[in-house]
């Protein structure tokens, strides 16, 4: 049975009508204007409190290192916040952040990727695997891990998949939390889960992918990485929630990764709704000790 403070997390979800602000592709236009004069992207006070926070400019944008104060970190995680490809990281985002490496012991790249609809797939790509490519460098031997959360998930799905193909290093796992795989959106079993998914809306979904993938093709890999190549992967781990409309697509995707012999684990929790491992309950507890085993090699 889901938690009280799940349960309480859906109510929340639903007096603020967070489904309401997704709704379809007017409404989430609206929504952008709205988030972007309001939300900053900066980690704040009590976050510089937990961890000692570099900042640095890659390709114009800015990116943030952060590491918890006087350790020295057993792991090295490149972090890719969700958003729906349009919305900035919020401070939901930075607090799982500052608790993942504090129990991981882990230095964390977190980067600010440009944004749709001012930027577009090619834009974001480009910036993340340029960041990818200091951060790798600056972890020199040790080894990197790549997270990412619903549509971060999906921007570092494509990054690894470029990575792979160039036969470039690739991260040593790669986590994807409520991973936004395809952004068509367009299955029947999405739109059975829509009005049992708390959060999120296929209509303004739909409308972000498009400004996202702008002249290209929703179905390319780079904007549905889903949909691509799967060969040279490293070990993928999802977590996904029964009431999330992006459920099918993760499963879908791992099936694929099982029929191919990838080396893969899928984590399915009964009740939980998008991006569920973020939220300060029992649930996601399990989820973060779950990560931190898989990153540590432990079963």
């Amino acid at each position: 049975m889901a938690s009280l403070k799940s349960r309480l997390f859906v109510l929340i979800l639903k007096l603020l009508d967070r489904k309401g602000d997704l709704k379809d592709g007017p409404t989430i236009r609206e929504t952008i204007k709205k988030r972007r004069a309001s939300v900053d992207y900066r980690p704040g006070p009590k976050i510089h409190q937990k961890l000692d926070v570099e900042e640095m400019e890659i390709g114009g944008f800015p990116t943030y290192v952060v590491s918890p104060k006087g350790k020295k970190p057993d792991h090295h995680v490149f972090y890719l916040h969700g958003g729906a490809y349009v919305f900035e990281i919020i401070p939901p985002h930075w607090s799982f952040i500052a608790d993942f490496a504090h129990r991981a012991n882990a230095t964390i790249m977190v980067p600010i990727y440009p944004l749709a609809p001012e930027h577009d797939m090619e834009a974001a790509l480009g910036y993340a695997e340029a960041a990818w490519k200091v951060f790798e460098a600056r972890a020199g031997d040790q080894p990197v891990h790549l997270m990412g959360d619903s549509a971060g998930g999906g921007l570092g799905l494509a990054l690894v998949q470029k990575l792979v193909a160039d036969g470039a290093r690739v991260p040593e796992n790669l986590f994807l939390i409520s991973p936004w795989l395809d952004v068509a959106l367009d299955r029947a079993e999405i739109e059975l889960l829509d009005a049992d998914d708390p959060w999120l809306s296929i209509g303004g979904l739909q409308e972000a992918g498009r400004m996202y993938a702008n002249k290209v093709p929703i179905s390319d890999p780079r904007v549905s990485p889903g949909l691509g190549p799967i060969e040279g992967l490293p070990p993928c781990h999802i977590f996904i929630g029964t009431r999330d409309i992006l459920m099918p697509d993760c499963k879908r995707f791992a099936d694929r990764l099982t029929e191919a012999g990838q080396a893969m684990s899928y984590h399915q929790e009964p009740g939980m709704f998008h991006c569920w491992p973020l939220v300060n309950m029992p649930e996601a507890q399990r989820a973060r000790a779950a990560i931190i085993r898989l990153m540590k090699g432990l079963p």
